[in-house]
């Protein structure tokens, strides 16, 4: 029987491992949420978050072995994807607003990159080239298509 975490159309403070089962299936939509906690986390089933406004989006050291599909969100503050590894499935990360910066350094993406009709209000350095041992790894196909801001940059600190 497949098992599916379903929170829809909720006012949170926190979702994260007290609220969900990471070896199962995840849809997160219609909500405003002030924290989204993943930290360290490694998903073996689809986690789907759609039409969410997100204050804090933590995903520092997060696997998504069985896919993200991150869609029509608005993401409030910077995003920290360090050592995001074995990305086994797709990544996809479609018209959304991302406030703050995006960082991503050392993921491994295993399965398609999808990046299409997104905000980047900050920037991100998802395609930048900074260190080759650490660099972000694209093993398939990487789309990248009709978004907003640079993605080849550091983040700006002044």
């Amino acid at each position: 029987m497949k098992e599916v975490i379903n929170i829809n159309n909720v006012s949170s403070r926190l979702i994260d491992l007290n609220s969900i089962d990471n070896s199962e299936e995840i849809i997160i939509s219609n909500s405003i949420i002030d924290e989204i906690n993943f930290a360290s986390l490694i998903f073996s089933k689809k986690v789907c978050i759609s039409k969410c406004i997100i204050d804090k989006f933590v995903i520092h050291s997060s696997w998504f072995e069985g896919e993200l599909n991150f869609v029509d969100n608005i993401v409030l503050s910077d995003i920290d994807y360090q050592m995001g590894g074995h990305n086994i499935t797709n990544f996809v990360l479609e018209r959304n607003l991302f406030n703050g910066f995006f960082s991503f350094f050392d993921c491994q993406f295993e399965g398609d990159v999808i990046v299409k009709n997104n905000i980047f209000k900050k920037g991100s350095d998802l395609l930048l080239k900074e260190d080759k041992g650490f660099d972000n790894l694209f093993e398939r196909q990487l789309i990248i298509e009709n978004n907003i801001g640079r993605l080849d940059m550091f983040l700006d600190l002044i």
